[in-house]
């Protein structure tokens, strides 16, 4: 794991998570020292509770010297300056959320987006625990009560289509039907245990676990027919590109 802390940094995305369960340990571990001990967790309001309990994990488990916690309550918490001046300047941040659509809700096209993306930017690491990954890229996969549903996602890392949870039946197909539909973003299955690393530049990194990569540049659609799909399976230390759209 290499978890490089060279300029720029990384977003680290992963297949489920919660620090109670120790899951994502090592990882976590890793980048707390490269963020020189201080973490700031981002979530919404039905996570709060569960954010102080890993806070207290962070500083007795982990050895965190600061930690901070921002609940997202309402938009104007995504839009107020001095907070998102201090998220920008912070070096290691994650997001977490039982309902990643409100979550996407409350930070699309905000300040706090801005600042979360000057982190990387800055060195530092923005990470997102399960569900919160899938809005991370250009499409964000929602949890619907039919499956899943597609929406523009933050565009953190806009050349791909991350889903998390991938070990759940079906999610391969629904994978593999949104890369094939924009075939100019890689596919990226995170199944349970499962981390990647990527870089504002596209490098990116398998932290833990195993996932798929997906791309479809080269795939043909006919009716419900997805011919040359690639599909790799990368296992920790594999690294790979993943475009990337500067605006």
């Amino acid at each position: 794991m290499s978890l490089a802390m060279a300029h720029p940094g990384a977003f680290l995305l992963t297949g489920d998570g919660d620090p109670l369960t120790g899951a994502y340990r090592l990882l976590e571990q890793r980048v707390l020292f490269l963020a020189g001990g201080s973490v700031l967790f981002i979530v919404t309001q039905e996570s709060q509770d569960l954010a102080q309990a890993w806070r207290e994990v962070y500083v007795q488990g982990l050895g965190a010297k600061r930690t901070g916690l921002v609940v997202l309550r309402k938009r104007a918490v995504a839009e107020d300056r001095a907070l998102t001046e201090q998220v920008a300047a912070a070096r290691l941040v994650w997001l977490a959320s039982s309902h990643p659509e409100a979550l996407l809700d409350f930070l699309v096209g905000s300040r706090l987006v801005e600042a979360l993306a000057s982190v990387v930017v800055r060195g530092g690491f923005v990470g997102a625990y399960g569900v919160a990954s899938a809005i991370f890229g250009a499409t964000a996969p929602i949890p619907a009560p039919e499956g899943l549903r597609y929406r523009y996602g933050l565009g953190l890392v806009p050349g791909v289509v991350v889903l998390p949870g991938f070990d759940q039946g079906g999610r391969f197909e629904a994978l593999a039907d949104a890369t094939a539909a924009h075939p100019d973003l890689v596919g990226i299955g995170l199944p349970r245990g499962s981390a990647v690393q990527i870089g504002a530049e596209g490098d990116a990194e398998v932290l833990a676990g195993r996932i798929v990569r997906l791309e479809a540049a080269a795939s043909e659609l006919f009716r419900k027919t997805i011919r040359n799909l690639q599909a790799d399976l990368l296992a920790a230390g594999e690294r790979f590109k993943v475009p990337v759209y500067h605006t």
